[in-house]
C-alpha cells in the first residue's frame, strides 16, 4: 500500500470533495446588557458585518454597516481599548449626520470594551462550538455541549491572554478581574442565550472509524507548509503535508503518512486536510455569529447558510 502522493496545485480541489452541507444550531450565553445594545443604531444598520480583531499591542473593530454601500467604519485602538481612535471610510463625504455618527462611536466604544471584557469567553464558546461539530453533533450550546469544560478552555488559553487593557463599561455587571471568566459563572440574571444557525461541509466521524477525529497542527509557526496529521484522542502522529514551493511559489502538496501507522492512506490525509479547511471556515463562522450577539445584533447573514 503507498503511503505517500503528492497532488499538483492545479488539480487540487478541495471543494469538489468537500461532504454536503450541514446546518448546525450554536448557543451563546450573553450579557443581559447586549440585547439592546444596539437599539439606537440599528435603523443606521443594513445587514452589517461586525469585525474584531484582538491583540495584546493593537486591536480593531471594523463595521460595513451597508451591504450595498462603499462604507467602512473603524474603531482602533493600540494597548487600551480607552484610547480607540474613530473613522469612517466613504465615498459619500456625509454618510451620517453629526447625531448619527456620535451614535454609532459610542455604540463602538461600548461593544469594544464587552468584546475586550469577554475575550476569554469568546474563545472558550469557539472551542466548545468546533469540539461539539467536529464530533457529530448539530447542535451545541453550553448545556448540551459534548466538550469537556478543561479541553474547551485549553483550546482557547492562548486567545484568552491576548487582549488588551481597556476597562470595561460602566454598565457591565462584571469587573476586569474576572475578564477570563467564562459567562456561565455570571448567573441567570446577568446573561441570556442567544443563537444561530451555521452551515458547514465538516462531516460526522464515521461509524466505526479508527480515527474518528483528526486534528491537523503546525510544529513550527513560522513554517506553515508543513502540517501535521494528530489523532485527536489517542494524540498518535498519523501523517504529514508537505507544501512544494519554487521560490516561495506553491506547486503541490505532498502527503506522507507516518512511519508504524498501518490503518491510514494518503487519501485519508488528503480528506482530512479538505476538512480542517472546512473546520477552520466554521470557527470563523461561530467567532463571527458570537460577536455579533455580543454587540446586540443579529448573526450576520453571511454565516446563516441553510441546506
Amino acid at each position: 500500500m503507498p503511503s505517500s502522493l503528492t497532488i499538483l496545485r492545479d488539480e487540487d480541489a478541495p471543494p469538489i470533495r468537500a461532504a454536503p452541507w450541514r446546518e448546525v444550531r450554536v448557543a451563546f450565553l450573553v450579557p443581559t446588557t447586549s440585547t439592546a445594545a444596539a437599539a439606537d443604531v440599528r435603523h443606521l444598520l443594513d445587514e452589517p458585518e461586525l469585525h474584531f480583531t484582538p491583540g495584546l499591542r493593537h486591536g480593531t473593530l471594523a463595521l460595513m454597516p451597508r451591504r450595498s454601500a462603499l462604507l467602512r467604519i473603524v474603531l482602533e485602538w493600540e494597548w487600551s481599548v480607552e484610547a480607540a481612535s474613530f473613522a469612517v471610510h466613504s465615498f459619500d463625504p456625509e454618510p451620517f449626520t453629526a447625531a448619527e455618527r456620535d451614535a454609532l462611536e459610542a455604540w463602538l466604544r461600548a461593544t469594544a470594551r464587552r468584546l475586550h471584557l469577554f475575550e476569554g469567553a469568546l474563545g472558550r464558546a469557539v472551542a466548545r462550538v468546533d469540539h461539539d461539530v467536529v464530533r457529530g453533533t448539530d447542535t451545541s450550546s453550553p448545556e448540551s455541549s459534548l466538550a469537556g469544560a478543561a479541553s474547551a478552555a485549553r483550546a482557547s488559553d492562548s486567545s484568552a491572554n491576548a487582549s488588551g487593557t481597556g476597562r470595561a463599561a460602566s454598565d457591565d455587571p462584571w469587573s476586569d478581574d474576572a475578564r477570563t471568566a467564562d459567562l456561565a459563572t455570571a448567573g441567570p440574571a446577568a446573561t441570556t442565550m442567544r443563537s444561530a444557525t451555521l452551515g458547514t461541509r465538516l462531516a460526522s466521524p464515521a461509524d466505526g472509524a479508527a480515527h474518528p477525529v483528526v486534528d491537523v497542527t503546525l510544529p513550527d509557526p513560522s513554517d506553515p507548509g508543513w502540517e501535521v496529521f494528530v489523532d485527536a484522542t489517542s494524540h498518535q502522529t498519523l501523517g504529514y503535508r508537505r507544501t512544494l514551493d519554487d521560490g516561495g511559489s506553491a506547486y503541490a502538496f505532498s502527503y506522507l503518512v507516518a512511519d508504524d501507522v498501518d490503518d491510514v492512506t494518503p487519501d485519508d490525509l488528503v480528506e482530512w486536510h479538505d476538512q480542517h479547511i472546512q473546520r477552520q471556515l466554521l470557527v470563523e463562522d461561530a467567532r463571527q455569529a458570537y460577536v455579533h450577539l455580543l454587540a446586540g445584533l443579529e448573526p450576520p447573514v453571511s454565516v446563516q447558510y441553510t441546506v
